[in-house]
């Protein structure tokens, strides 16, 4: 008897196991295969306007442009500048290697909390894909929308020949 309640517990512990490995894993949609013609990530604090907010996309002529508010930017609500296709080339490459279509559809705490940020970003591609994502005070482990940010800072930095200042 001691044998069978120890193979049962074995068992249930192993299925526990299997269970929570599963539900680290966030359903793997597949990478978007098209390129991407459209990136749009902003975060909201708790007052109207953005405390940043980014669109870098190809415009129907090919050039590429990138719409930057910050709060850095002397231009107040923003500026838009004419960039390259390399930028956008390296905005996919960083969203297909971190595989943003895996992060859930919203991000929420799991206590309520009545002050604070939101937060979202839209991936369109040349084939009608389109992934999204958003949060209110939440959002995924990783940091890969922050480096986008801050990589699309430095390639508007550039064009203006400013300084960032943090």
């Amino acid at each position: 008897m001691k044998q069978i309640l120890l193979i049962a517990v074995i068992v249930i512990v192993l299925l526990g196991l299997m269970a929570c490995k599963g539900s680290k894993n966030v359903a793997q949609n597949p990478v978007p295969k098209g390129q991407l013609v459209k990136f749009h990530y902003a975060e909201y604090g708790t007052m109207a306007q953005p405390n940043f907010e980014y669109t870098l996309q190809r415009q129907p002529d090919g050039k590429v442009t990138l719409c930057v508010f910050r709060p850095w930017v002397e231009e107040g609500w923003g500026d838009t500048i004419t960039t390259t296709a390399a930028v956008l080339t390296r905005v996919e490459k960083m969203i297909k290697d971190n595989n943003l279509q895996n992060y859930k559809s919203h991000y929420s705490p799991d206590v309520e909390v009545l002050d604070g940020y939101s937060w979202g970003y839209e991936a369109e591609f040349d084939d009608s894909v389109t992934i999204s994502s958003g949060g209110s005070n939440a959002g995924p482990g990783d940091r890969t929308l922050d480096v986008i940010g801050q990589y699309l800072d430095t390639c508007y930095a550039q064009v203006k020949g400013i300084k960032l200042q943090r």
